[in-house]
């Protein structure tokens, strides 16, 4: 049994000043879909600020992952602009009703207040107080979505993905609102004096645009926010885009990203080839296959693979999973998931064991 000889603290202090290490990072991507570890369902996590802090360090006591986070999540923004949600008993929400149905109801839209509007006080005051609870030994995070994901649930998905070939016009009015509300949540973050915000993307994956709408639609917007986590947070923040990515990859670190997360579709041997150099690079033991669905072997074969791949990526590489670990996972699958990462990922590392398959 590998056993950790640094505090999450001291091990991505470390990581970030390429210093050595007792073992590679490892990071659960989770949050609502674990609020089960106490007993609580999605909607109590996303409603109540205790239940987020009560679940988050619940986790990091159980499993002692090298991050620990809390977002908005994916239609928090849009909530706060005005959308309505659907939040089941116990799963994550859905929209309802999208707060701009028509072009002209753009002009209605204003500038959220971070401190008042939907979830996101709650949010803000979880994560004052999961860092006065586990800021010691663990490092706390703060997440929310990417401009254009944010702007899918603000004018609905498919009235985006139609006015931006008929509308463009439009839909850059919503994408320069929504940038300019995201930017009122990272300042708010920064304020409280937490050094990141790291953003989801989904709605930018190429499994849904074409490269050359990313760059009119997407990219400008999200360069601006990653330049409101510098100002206001002082670091280079992370962006997460579910499906294929790769042909955004040199956009992303060009617009001024620190760390890319690859979804398990994509390969991290490319991504190390690719943007290694630049950034650093994390992922992707794939969420559903592997870690919902799968046993103790093949959440260690994963993981093997994942580090043979990218173990020595220039910039640094983190173990996690290709996206959000989904809800129904069972708590025995991420102890695998970060027993593996101790072992496979202990330095130095032991190749022989790295290449058993």
């Amino acid at each position: 049994m590998y056993k950790d000889e640094m505090t999450p603290k001291e091990r991505m202090t470390a990581f970030a000043k390429g210093e050595p290490m007792d073992r590679l990072p490892c990071v659960l991507n989770a949050g609502v879909t674990m609020s089960s570890i106490i007993g609580a369902t999605c909607k109590q996590y996303v409603f109540d600020p205790d239940v987020m802090v009560e679940t988050e360090t619940a986790m990091f006591n159980r499993y002692r992952h090298d991050s620990v986070g809390i977002s908005i999540t994916l239609r928090g923004m849009a909530e706060a602009m005005g959308s309505v949600m659907n939040y089941p008993e116990d799963n994550i929400s859905l929209l309802e009703k999208p707060v701009v149905e028509k072009p002209e109801d753009v002009d209605n839209l204003t500038i959220v207040d971070a401190h008042k509007d939907g979830k996101m006080p709650l949010v803000l005051d979880a994560l004052q107080r999961l860092r006065d609870r586990i800021g010691k030994e663990g490092n706390v995070g703060a997440g929310m979505a990417g401009p254009f994901s944010v702007a899918a649930s603000v004018v609905g998905t498919e009235n985006l993905l139609r006015w931006m070939v008929k509308k463009p016009e439009v839909v850059h009015k919503v994408m320069d609102m929504v940038t300019l509300c995201n930017e009122q949540y990272i300042k708010a973050v920064g304020e409280l004096g937490f050094k990141g915000v790291s953003f989801s993307d989904p709605v930018s994956s190429t499994s849904l645009l074409k490269v050359k709408q990313f760059k009119e639609f997407s990219l400008p917007y999200l360069t601006r926010n990653i330049a409101h986590v510098k100002q206001y947070c002082g670091s280079k923040p992370m962006v997460h885009i579910c499906g294929t990515s790769k042909a955004l990859w040199r956009d992303c670190v060009e617009a001024g990203i620190g760390t890319f997360s690859l979804d398990n579709i994509e390969d991290l041997a490319e991504a190390k080839e690719i943007m290694g150099k630049d950034v650093v690079i994390t992922g992707n033991v794939p969420p559903v296959d592997v870690m919902l669905y799968g046993d103790r072997e093949m959440i260690r074969k994963s993981v093997r693979e994942c580090i043979r791949k990218a173990w020595d990526s220039p910039k640094g590489y983190i173990l996690s999973t290709g996206c959000q670990i989904p809800k129904g996972t069972s708590l025995e699958n991420l102890e695998y998931f970060m027993e593996a990462g101790r072992e496979y990922g202990h330095f130095p590392l032991d190749f022989d064991k790295l290449n058993e398959d």
